[in-house]
């Protein structure tokens, strides 16, 4: 048994325990994901078609929000990993999801851009911080407030998987809320 000194201490290690068992488990993470982006064997899919059913997921998966993807496109031929684009989905969705409100719609987008798709994830809520855009995909960053469980990692990690589909991706504030922007290019036939 401990004093009450003690066991504050004690109470304290183990938070530190546990935030670092965070910190150590998404940093693993995103080194996975840098290895799996160096040695995945990149393939022509349809980002239309991944999209369809992966909305249906998020439907099933987050029942307090509702999930519109809005496209006027038939096909989206995209070279790399499906897996990983839905990995990288699904981190962009998780955090629309945190900064919505239940019945609040998030939106999925699927747009061609010359040569290239655009593909957004947009949601009501807060806007981000001007002086937080240009950090925001920089890991170990976040703008949740007074969330020391959040490790801001997520970004990071969409960005690492963009970034290794030879695309791009950016935040802006919307009118309600916030869009998340990624440029992935058209799959060329070889």
């Amino acid at each position: 048994p401990l004093n009450e000194a003690s066991a504050g201490y004690a109470a304290r290690a183990r938070d530190g325990a546990d935030r670092l068992r965070r910190i150590l488990t998404a940093m693993s993470e995103a080194s996975r994901v840098e290895e799996l982006m160096e040695h995945a064997e990149p393939e022509i899919f349809d980002l239309h078609t991944v999209l369809q059913s992966t909305v249906a997921a998020y439907r099933d998966v987050y029942p307090q929000r509702r999930f519109d993807l809005v496209t006027n496109i038939e096909a989206a031929p995209v070279r790399g990993s499906p897996e990983l684009l839905i990995q990288m989905l699904d981190k962009l969705v998780d955090n629309a999801v945190d900064f919505s409100a239940a019945g609040d719609t998030v939106t999925i987008g699927l747009a061609g851009e010359g040569a290239a798709f655009l593909l957004s994830v947009a949601n009501p809520g807060p806007q981000l911080p001007e002086r937080m855009q240009a950090q925001l995909f920089d890991s170990m960053v976040s703008v949740r407030s007074g969330d020391d469980q959040h490790l801001g990692l997520g970004l990071y990690v969409a960005k690492l998987i963009a970034e290794g589909h030879n695309g791009s991706i950016a935040a802006s504030n919307t009118d309600d809320g916030v869009s998340f922007d990624v440029l992935l290019p058209v799959a060329m036939d070889q």
